[in-house]
Formats: C-alpha cells, structure tokens, sequence
C-alpha cells in the first residue's frame, strides 16, 4: 500500500469520490470492452485487480453506508456503521474471503394492497459491501452480454423502456395474442448450480458467490432473539446482488425462444415473408426482473414458446411458472405490467395500443394521501404539503409516459375533495368564504414546470415567511419516452448518449455534465451542436 493509498483510509471525510468513481468506471469500462471482444482471460484479469482495487473497497463502502436507503437497517450482528471510523475499519478489512454470516429475514407486503407477504433478506453490513465489491466487478461482463429486451434492476434501464418496448411490439394495427408471465418464487428457487455453472467465473468469486447463495438464514430476530432458529430454504433476495443474479440466472430466455420460432415450418399469415428474420422479429418477449410478457399475432405460435419458457425454465435454472399468475390474453381484452393497463382498442377497423395508469395504480395513490392526510389533521398546510406534493407529482412523473390526461383529470377532482374536507373540518367558527380565501387564494399565478397556472382552488401554505402551494396532478403533461437502443450499456462509454438520456450514467465529470446540461449541448458563442466524437469531452 502506497503512502497516499494509506492516507485515504486515515481521512474518510477528505477522500474525493468523483475521482474515486473515475478510476474505477476506468476499469469497468475495459471489463466491458474486453468482454465485447470475447476476451475472458483478460476480463478474469482486471476483475481481479478491481476487486483488489482500494478505490472499489472504498466506493463499495461509500455506497452501503451512505448512499443506500437501507444504511441504517442492520443484520443479525445488529451492528451499522455510521462513523468515520467504523467505515474506514469495513474498507481496510474487505475482501473476498469465500465466507458468508447469516442473513435476517423479515417478511413485508408482496404488492401494496394485497396480504400475500414474501421474505426479504437482510445481510450484515460487512457482506452487504462485499456483495458491492463483488457487483462492481461482475455488472460490466453481463451488461456486456445481457439480451436487449432485458430492462428490469439493470443500470441505465428501468419500467418505461419496457412498457415503450411493449407499445412498438402492440402497434401494428392487428390484435395480437400476449402470454403474461409471473415466475414463481424466483429467488427462492432458482437452481445453485446451474446459476454458477452460467456464471463461469473464477475460483475467487464462485466460491464467494457460492457461499452467499447458502448462507444461513435467520428468522426470529425481532419477535424473540433468543430464539433464532436456522430454516432450511435458502433464499439470495435482498442482497446487493440478488438482482444481479437473478438477471444471470434468466439470461438466456430471448435468444433460446427466437430461435426456437425462426425454425417453426409454420407460416404466420399469408402475407408473411418465410425468412428467418422475419419469424424472430415477429415475436417479442419483454421482461422486467421475474415478471415477462410474451407477444405474437399467432396463437400456436405463442402456445409452442410458452411450452419451450417452461421447458427452459425447469430445465436451465429448476424454476416453474406460476399458474395464477399467468394468462394467455388476446390484445383487445388488455393485461396489466408493471402498473399499467395495456390494451388495444379498435378504430376504424384498425387496433390502436392504449396505455394508461391501472385502477390499482390509482387506488394505491389515493389510499397513500388519504392515509397521510388523516395523519397530519392538526397540521399545518405548509407541512400537509411538503408531505404530499412529493408523493403526487412523483407518482405522476412515473406515469407520465402514457395517456394519462383522463386520469389525471379525475384524480385532480378526487385529491381536491380530500383537501377541501380537511380544510373545512379545521375551521368552524369563521364563514366558509373567509376560510376558502385563507387557504385557497384567488387571483393567484401559480409556475409549475415552465407553466404559468391561474387557479382559485389550490391548496396554499405559510410557515415562517415561506410560501408553498400543492399543484394540481394535471398540471403534470405526458411525454413520450424514448426507449433505451439495443444493447446500450452505461459502461459502453458513449458520454454524450448518456448524458443526454440520463445524468446520472454519463461518465463525464460533474462539471462537464452541468455545463453540457446547461447549455443544451451547443457552444454558446456558435450555437452548433457539440461534436460527440471530439475527444475532448470523451476522455475521462
């Protein structure tokens, strides 16, 4: 260890991170490239020197005890870090050391609203940054393999690029027949084996991996610690890199179903071209995580790839379908993923996609501001509204991506009614006008994304000499979402796509990022588009 290298771990709070970040997106950039080429002995190689690596021990720590939301939820050693000192000590000692301490399970809700509970796995603090290193080492080679319909817990990727997916595959103007898959118990059942055996790495990290996927797990800690017992079902969800594994574990379903249907002797329609290219780009399959959906106009076809999913999935990775779950649906008739009512509605003789939030969604929405504003009823406004505005105009930037306007339009109304009565509850000695024009002020201007508003009826707060007010939910436009291309990855190092698709995963440095946003990606004083090949924004 160097002298500089020693005085990072002795001044936690002077260590500066974007370099640290740097360095090591360096690395992860050449495991990715190499990956590409087909290169495993140098990806092994520098896997190897990252996890070795004192700026990945440092960034892994960074991120489980300060970034993490689950910073300060501790395991069965009930032990967090939340010191300097306690997270320089975590960073001289990590390693991979091919051990595993038991993991907490508590059990939580499997859906809101529903009462099926699922186990969710808490490791100790010190595995969780041991599954981080492991994670920054791992993500670049898949990232690098993974297949493009693949969007769920992946960086860069997320719900709508699989919802966007789902609509270019429903647009066609022809109803087509959708199999709405739900694998049962993921976590809990996929094959050990045959996920290492498909993670084909090196002796370090499969039997780190290994030890991770049998790690004891207890139960009892909260009701009666004295009483820990160990269950038999071994279970990775919850860790760091459960979703990593997972991922791997499902790798594989896309490619193995197109060219099942690319050598089909049947032809779709009679205006269908007989190519091989033509067959696989006919059927789609979209997954997210565990939950996919598989999409084609003809339904024999969709019978043979739901046989071969199941084959696949028993035999590959000893996973089933959950018949309760799944349903085999023809577009007309809509599906719901991910929070989205998916259907196709005939005009004119031709069938149109719709997208738009599900009932569940919005009756989810609705229980969480009633629930808060039943909580806060001697509150004040300025308060009540720093609690929901977060709450509503995040739920609607989520949805924002579909036709949302109808239902924004409604829940606008419905939210309304629940402030009106609270405001009206809290006040019965003064005229209702007075207390209408205390809390909902006319002849206001109200800014809301660029949008000037005139409304008598939003909901105004004052605390302290500061002024809040709660925008109505159609105040919030739809967009179109832009799905991710092909197999772009963040570790690709294109800084310029990434930096116009998402801040967050471009590899430039915060300020190059600010001042690129700023601008608009154009030279002030030309106002031509900056060139995304000039090495000068490249280099990192």
């Amino acid at each position: 260890m160097s002298k500089n290298e020693y005085n990072l771990f002795l001044a936690w709070d002077k260590i500066k991170w974007p370099m640290v970040t740097k360095r090591i997106r360096r690395i992860q950039r050449r495991i990715y490239k190499a990956q590409r080429q087909n290169k495993p002995k140098l990806v092994h190689a520098l896997q190897k020197r990252l996890l070795f690596s004192i700026d990945a021990k440092l960034l892994a720590v960074h991120h489980v005890t300060t970034l993490n939301k689950g910073r300060k939820t501790p395991g069965v050693d009930k032990l967090i870090a939340t010191t300097n000192q306690q997270k320089t000590s975590i960073a001289q000692n990590l390693h991979l050391d091919g051990k595993a301490q038991p993991i907490r399970r508590v059990w939580i809700s499997e859906a809101p609203g529903k009462k099926e509970q699922r186990p969710l796995g808490i490791p100790t603090i010190r595995d969780r940054a041991k599954q981080e290193l492991a994670r920054l080492a791992i993500e670049p080679q898949w990232e690098a393999m993974f297949e493009p319909n693949s969007y769920g817990l992946r960086p860069g990727r997320g719900v709508h690029d699989a919802i966007e997916a789902i609509f270019l595959a429903l647009h066609h103007k022809k109803p087509k027949w959708i199999f709405d898959a739900d694998i049962r118990k993921c976590f809990n059942q996929i094959n050990h084996d045959a996920l290492i055996q498909k993670l084909n790495t090196f002796p370090q990290m499969e039997q780190q991996i290994r030890a991770w996927l049998k790690a004891e797990i207890m139960t009892g800690y909260a009701e009666a610690p004295k009483t820990i017992i160990t269950s038999e079902m071994r279970s990775p969800q919850g860790g760091i890199i459960s979703p990593l594994l997972a991922n791997i574990a499902l790798h594989g379903l896309e490619e193995h179903l197109k060219t099942v249907v690319e050598n089909l002797h049947i032809k779709f329609r009679p205006s269908m071209n007989r190519g091989k290219n033509a067959k696989r780009k006919a059927m789609t399959i979209v997954r997210y995580a565990d939950d996919f959906v598989i999409i084609h106009e003809n339904k024999e076809v969709l019978d043979i790839c739901i046989a071969e999913t199941q084959n696949w999935l028993s035999k590959d990775v000893g996973l089933e379908i959950s018949q309760e779950k799944s349903q085999t649906v023809q577009g007309p008739n809509g599906f719901l993923f991910l929070g989205h009512q998916i259907i196709q509605v005939k005009k004119q003789n031709e069938y149109k996609t719709k997208i738009v939030p599900s009932r569940e969604s919005c009756k989810a929405l609705l229980k969480n501001v009633r629930n808060t504003i039943a909580n806060n009823k001697s509150a004040s406004a300025y308060d009540l509204i720093g609690k929901l505005r977060p709450r509503i105009i995040g739920w609607a930037n989520f949805f924002r991506y579909c036709e949302c306007s109808q239902t924004f339009n409604k829940l606008t109304h419905l939210i309304f009614q629940m402030l009106r009565a609270w405001v009206f509850r809290r006040d019965t000695r003064n005229g209702r006008k007075a207390i209408k024009q205390k809390y909902f002020p006319c002849g206001k201007t109200y800014s809301f994304q660029g949008t000037k508003h005139e409304d008598n009826w939003i909901l105004n707060g004052k605390k302290e000499g500061k002024d809040n007010f709660l925008p109505h939910i159609h105040w919030v436009k739809s967009k179109k979402f832009v799905k991710v291309k092909g197999n772009k990855s963040p570790y690709d190092g294109d800084a310029i796509y990434w930096l116009q698709r998402c801040k967050k995963h471009s590899p430039l440095p915060t300020r190059t990022k600010t001042l690129l946003t700023r601008q608009k990606m154009k030279c002030n004083i030309c106002k031509k588009t900056l060139n995304p090949r000039n090495p000068r924004f490249a280099r990192v």
